[in-house]
């Protein structure tokens, strides 16, 4: 600004209390700094619900507003005002995914989860992945995702885990073992050796995948929660795992017998 000047003008919103900068703050802080004493403006005198609308139009096109800030704006539409949710689409001159995508992010996640997206503790794309969660579960996810320092592709991956889990006690593992799944699933994904054949490639897939599964499996049996199933729980769950032995131990001496072929 002080080598070009002032090159758009500040949009200022006038109501009761005053003025209010709904665009242009950066350079009002500019102007500030360099001293100038006058800076042009648009005033606007309009309602409320215009605007926040004008917020989110004026914002747009920058990163000053986030999607959780945009939804709360959305979401102020709708409870403040009475306004469904295509009306605030309308207003808004968004789609009406736009709008319900911004509200999910408001209305189903804990407040701790939102408190950590205000706090910048986690972003909109870990918010967007824990929003997948049902809400009790969220907190627990939020606590690995900021334990561990999850990236949004890690979060991405352990919420699809639990999302998929079959019992509190597999989800408990996915809790307390986040690094271990992840490796395994970005593992999963990558297992490919360019000089195996496809069916090389099968066989080294299939070892790695065994690999995560036993672990899993052996991780969740001697937790403190297995230890802690009821009776009637254990009378469902163990005795079935009896099946597993004799599949494994089959498992165990066609290893044998293939290392042995090969030494040969």
């Amino acid at each position: 600004m002080r080598s070009t000047g002032q090159l758009q003008p500040l949009i200022l919103l006038k109501n009761d209390d005053g003025y209010h900068i709904i665009d242009g703050i950066k350079r009002y802080r500019a102007a500030l700094e360099i001293g100038l004493e006058e800076l042009q403006s648009l005033v606007f005198e309009v309602d409320v619900v215009m605007a926040k609308a004008m917020i989110l139009h004026y914002n747009r096109h920058s990163s000053s507003l986030s999607m959780y800030e945009q939804g709360l704006i959305a979401c102020s539409l709708i409870h403040d005002h009475g306004m469904s949710q295509r009306e605030v689409a309308r207003v808004l001159r968004q789609s009406h995914s736009w709008v319900c995508r911004r509200l999910s992010l408001i209305e189903k996640l804990r407040p701790e989860v939102q408190d950590a997206l205000r706090m910048g503790s986690i972003t909109v794309s870990h918010g967007r992945e824990l929003v997948k969660l049902p809400r009790g579960n969220q907190g627990q996810a939020l606590e690995v995702v900021t334990r561990e320092r999850l990236t949004s592709r890690e979060c991405a991956i352990v919420v699809e885990r639990l999302l998929k889990a079959k019992s509190a006690q597999e989800a408990g593992y996915i809790y307390s073992h986040s690094r271990e799944v992840i490796r395994g699933a970005m593992q999963g994904d990558k297992i490919h050796d360019s000089r195996l054949s496809d069916h090389g490639n099968r066989l080294l897939k299939a070892r790695e995948l065994l690999r995560l599964q036993v672990n899993i499996l052996g991780g969740v049996l001697q937790s403190e929660h297995t230890v802690q199933l009821t009776a009637e729980q254990k009378s469902i769950v163990l005795p079935p795992m009896d099946e597993l032995v004799a599949p494994m131990s089959r498992l165990s001496e066609i290893i044998h017998n293939t290392l042995r072929s090969y030494e040969r």
